[in-house]
């Protein structure tokens, strides 16, 4: 048995259901939900240069994490091995190939990239990588990810953190450069769907998890379209200011998420019975980051400066 492999059956054997309840929830922090969350609540309102590097280490993150799967196609650990038992409730989350860990890199790049802002404080960087271990730490005792498969993740995530503030900073220097930033992203992206589409698999892999795979390189290569395009567009034509007050930036970030789950599931019914499953989600993501990168930010924009004029002819 292989030493991955061995660590997984001793947490399984030493879970207790207080734990597994405590990790269970410990490990949607990873979610690409939560993470989005996350980086918009830094870009919309707290710091616009800090939020652009949160967003390119996702970004980033996503696509490779998304190719080295498809590279080396990492069978889930309960595959490798039937003494692997994972969690029921986390197999949900746990779809496609293992190699590297999704989840890590989610928490990477949101709670990474904020414990690396410039001014955040000493006790924040340490609750941040602290949960970015924890959520690390949660996909192994879940039965879903090796140690390697997160360790890696983590190294990654890591090393795009550093790179991506050194590319924002260029950015901060040469505003023009979002417009060679943004068509690398989409050819990375499109290299990734390339892969995928044109990659041979191990003959033992049923048909349904090759789908399954491959409608989620789709969803992302649709997320990274609408978010890069949204980015661009906000950069150039809508240029937000960072809020006023808390109460200001309270509501932009809790109506903007709202907008952006809504869109995300509320439209599934539809784009998947026009499209089907692959391309519905695929039009589903573009359509839900291209709203929170542009749509959003334009709408609050202009709410905002609406409000402020009728609160300076009333004063």
């Amino acid at each position: 048995m292989h030493m991955d492999i061995s660590v997984l059956v001793w947490l399984g054997e030493h879970r207790t259901d207080a734990l597994t309840k405590i990790m269970s929830v410990l490990t949607h922090a990873g979610s690409e939900i939560a993470a989005i969350a996350v980086i918009c609540l830094v870009y919309w309102c707290m710091s616009r240069r800090t939020g652009t590097r949160m967003l390119l280490t996702m970004l980033s993150g996503l696509m490779l994490n998304q190719l080295l799967k498809i590279l080396f196609v990492a069978h889930r650990p309960w595959v490798r091995s039937s003494d692997v038992k994972p969690v029921e409730s986390a197999l949900d989350d746990a779809t496609g190939y293992s190699f590297p860990s999704g989840h890590t890199a989610n928490a990477a790049a949101a709670y990474g990239g904020l414990a690396h802002g410039k001014k955040a404080k000493p006790w924040l960087k340490a609750l941040a990588w602290a949960l970015v271990l924890l959520v690390g730490f949660s996909r192994m005792y879940l039965g879903v990810h090796t140690p390697q498969d997160v360790l890696v993740s983590l190294v990654l995530g890591i090393a795009l953190i550093w790179l991506m503030d050194k590319l924002s900073a260029k950015l901060e220097e040469k505003p023009n450069l979002d417009i060679p930033v943004s068509l690398s992203i989409l050819a990375a992206g499109a290299l990734t769907l390339a892969v995928t589409l044109l990659r041979s698999y191990p003959a033992g892999d049923s048909a349904e998890d090759i789908a399954r795979n491959t409608n989620d390189i789709f969803k992302l290569v649709g997320a990274v379209a609408g978010m890069t395009g949204g980015w661009l567009l906000e950069r150039r034509l809508v240029r937000f200011e960072k809020p006023r007050t808390f109460l200001t930036g309270l509501i932009r970030f809790v109506l903007g998420i709202v907008l952006v789950v809504g869109i995300l599931k509320g439209t599934k019914p539809l784009f998947v019975s026009l499209l089907g499953e692959t391309w519905g989600g695929t039009v589903r993501y573009m359509v839900t980051c291209f709203a929170a990168l542009y749509l959003w930010p334009l709408l609050f924009t202009a709410l905002e400066r609406i409000t402020g004029k009728k609160k300076d002819e009333h004063a």
